[in-house]
């Protein structure tokens, strides 16, 4: 009896053996054909990507004429911004001063003369270049200086002010009023400095953007 008992318990033991070493060679093929899916899923992966980047090189080779063709545009742009900001800075002045004596001109009521303009102080380009150790300091605010004549001194009054309220001229200073004769009509002789507003400086569009390129 008991050595029917011991060979019962090793044919039990070999199975149990049998059974992990099945089990153990199940789970390293599953492992396997895990690591072959992940494998053929990495390689058809990898082969999309180099496809992808493919097209990409040929999409570039064929953009790159283009690309060099702006890029020569955005260095001729950097070489011209120099005269584009010059002229942007002329115009703006020649208008601001054209504006403001236009503005004292329609200030004037009628049979009013003027006989002399002069100007004088900064331009708004001036005024709003950047200052440096070696340039010069900005020149004074800028002013009108208008000579002229009228029949009588409520008229030079009456243009005053009107140009008071005109809203591209900031004051007016009377220098004198003196009577006179012109012909045999008698008028006043008068002088005036007129204080005119300080735009903004004109900003020229792309210059900015010319420069970082």
């Amino acid at each position: 009896m008991p050595s029917i008992n011991m060979v019962a318990l090793r044919r039990a033991e070999k199975r149990r053996q049998e059974n992990n070493i099945r089990k153990i060679v199940y789970a390293i093929l599953g492992e396997i054909g895990v690591f072959v899916l992940l494998l053929t899923f990495m390689s058809a992966r990898m082969f999309g990507i180099n496809g992808q980047i493919g097209d990409l090189d040929n999409k570039l080779q064929k953009l790159q004429p283009k690309v060099t063709a702006i890029q020569a545009l955005q260095q001729e742009t950097s070489k011209l911004m120099p005269k584009v900001t010059t002229l942007a800075s002329a115009k703006g002045d020649t208008l601001f001063w054209y504006d403001s004596i236009y503005a004292v001109t329609r200030s004037l009521p009628s049979r009013t003369w003027l006989t002399s303009i002069g100007t004088q102080g900064s331009t708004p380009s001036a005024a709003a270049a950047p200052a440096t150790a070696s340039a010069a300091p900005a020149g004074d605010a800028p002013t009108l200086s208008v000579s002229g004549v009228a029949l009588n001194q409520g008229a030079v009054g009456e243009a005053m002010l009107h140009m008071n309220h005109e809203p591209s001229l900031e004051s007016v200073d009377l220098a004198y009023v003196q009577s006179q004769k012109t012909g045999t009509t008698d008028t006043v002789a008068f002088q005036m400095t007129v204080h005119l507003k300080q735009p903004a400086a004109p900003a020229v569009k792309g210059v900015s953007d010319a420069q970082k390129s």
